[in-house]
């Protein structure tokens, strides 16, 4: 949240309520002859005592008497949980707690009172507990921004309107296809649940074989099954490179992949992105000739009327906490990467004239990290979903995940679980108020050959039934025609 917004914010609350909030100098500094009595008094609160909100606001600020720094180990609790607190970078007076709140439920936010001090002092500001509740009426969202490509196709704008429509409400169902261009997964969750995924996503990680006996992206049949089912269809591209340009001359595909050197995993390359952004040099050249083939996999669906969630680049930046990044799009740092992701858009839509796409970044949302993750951000003019790649142990909402995300797209964007392995609850997400667009459960290596008890994430048979067969759960049967 930027100053000109908390001061709007602020005077906004101070207005309604008839506040008054004491004077603070955000650039003052601390003076140990001042008077104890006027250190600093409890935090003003951006929420008021008794006080009915909107269950989707993401941010409470408090704002103090003096500039403040947070004691590590004191944490502001809503409801006995802790909240993730942050002093503003411009006005060190206000303090911003992250929060995911439920429509319809009672909050008891505590700050305690050694939770922030003076800077540079040890004058502990007193603590304050305020009592609200939400409103029982879903978030729904209203200033979503429409597709970023003005030529969008029809289909394409009826899909974006429709996830828009229920964003907050209700959770599409989602599955990978198993590896590329099928819909084995698919149907091995019908076989379980007699629903099927509402989106159903395609990997072009084959792309360099495209057209042999075995694999041929440009048979869109899968696709159009879907579609035609009233379903909708995702692409992603676990991109592969040559590791050299002798491997590209030979079409020599065991010296291609997507890894950067040093993993255990398999398919690792040398292919450098900044050589591939530098006009007149062979990498420049292979990625161009690449979005040219994608491209006209797209024009083939744009044809047949098939709008696709498109979500390449997918989780450029790795690890901020742990590895770094495990694909060679994100190896330079992020700045390479969305200079790529530009450099795609460009070419896919200006020169190549695909208007039929949703385009989905897969953002790496850590705690901690959440600085790095908007930093890395291509930004609102150029992305139209926010997805979250997220393997976790259990079924909870990752509601602060979904909070964290909203902020860094200011709320005006979608946000989606663009991979999941456990599935995670509806009835959770929207209590949580964690009301992810989609989600994408990643697939079990032929399942649908060996139909395990038990998929790779542990989900079983009953539980995925219960995530298909929620209130709150939109299947291909559920969808209308948005042809």
């Amino acid at each position: 949240m930027n100053n000109r917004l908390i001061r709007m914010a602020a005077a906004a609350i101070a207005l309604a309520g008839a506040v008054s909030l004491t004077s603070c100098d955000p650039d003052e500094e601390y003076n140990p002859s001042q008077d104890p009595s006027e250190k600093i008094e409890a935090p003003h609160v951006s929420v008021a005592e008794g006080a009915t909100v909107d269950a989707g606001i993401s941010t409470i600020l408090l704002t103090y008497s003096k500039p403040v720094s947070l004691n590590p180990s004191e944490s502001v609790t809503l409801n006995d949980a802790a909240v993730s607190a942050s002093v503003n970078a411009e006005d060190r007076c206000i303090v911003e707690l992250s929060v995911a709140l439920a429509p319809g439920t009672a909050y008891t936010l505590v700050v305690p009172e050694r939770a922030a001090a003076v800077i540079g002092s040890t004058w502990f500001a007193p603590g304050v507990t305020v009592n609200f509740s939400t409103s029982d009426a879903p978030v729904v969202p209203t200033d979503i921004q429409p597709l970023i490509n003005p030529n969008a196709s029809a289909q394409a704008k009826n899909v974006h309107d429709f996830l828009v429509a229920e964003y907050g409400k209700h959770i599409l169902s989602g599955a990978m296809a198993n590896v590329n261009n099928n819909n084995d997964f698919a149907d091995w969750l019908y076989g379980i649940t007699a629903k099927y995924p509402a989106i159903t996503g395609y990997d072009f990680i084959h792309l360099p074989e495209s057209g042999q006996d075995w694999i041929d992206y440009s048979d869109i049949a899968p696709a159009k099954t879907q579609w035609q089912a009233n379903g909708l269809v995702s692409y992603m591209w676990h991109w592969r490179v040559p590791t050299d340009e002798q491997a590209w001359k030979d079409k020599d595909y065991d010296r291609w992949g997507c890894r950067v050197p040093g993993t255990d995993v398999e398919g690792p390359t040398d292919f450098d992105i900044t050589r591939a952004l530098t006009p007149g040099t062979w990498e420049n050249e292979f990625i161009l000739e690449d979005l040219d083939k994608v491209s006209a996999v797209f024009k083939l669906l744009e044809a047949e009327g098939i709008p696709v969630l498109w979500r390449p680049l997918h989780e450029a930046a790795g690890s901020y906490k742990y590895s770094g990044a495990w694909f060679w799009w994100g190896a330079k740092g992020g700045e390479a990467t969305k200079e790529l992701w530009k450099l795609m858009y460009d070419r896919i839509v200006n020169v190549n004239g695909v208007n039929n796409l949703i385009w989905v970044w897969t953002s790496q949302c850590e705690e901690g990290y959440y600085d790095n993750m908007a930093a890395d951000y291509p930004g609102n003019d150029f992305v139209d979903v926010v997805g979250l790649d997220v393997y976790a142990d259990n079924d909870e909402s990752q509601k602060e995940a979904f909070s964290a995300l909203k902020r860094m797209t200011d709320g005006k964007k979608l946000l989606a679980l663009s991979e999941t392995g456990r599935l995670q609850s509806p009835e959770k997400c929207i209590a949580d108020g964690a009301g992810w667009s989609w989600f994408n459960l990643w697939y079990t290596y032929d399942a649908h050959k060996d139909n395990p008890a038990t998929d790779g994430f542990g989900n079983t048979a009953e539980s995925i039934k219960a995530v298909f067969g929620s209130p709150y759960t939109i299947n291909r049967e559920d969808m209308p025609s948005l042809k």
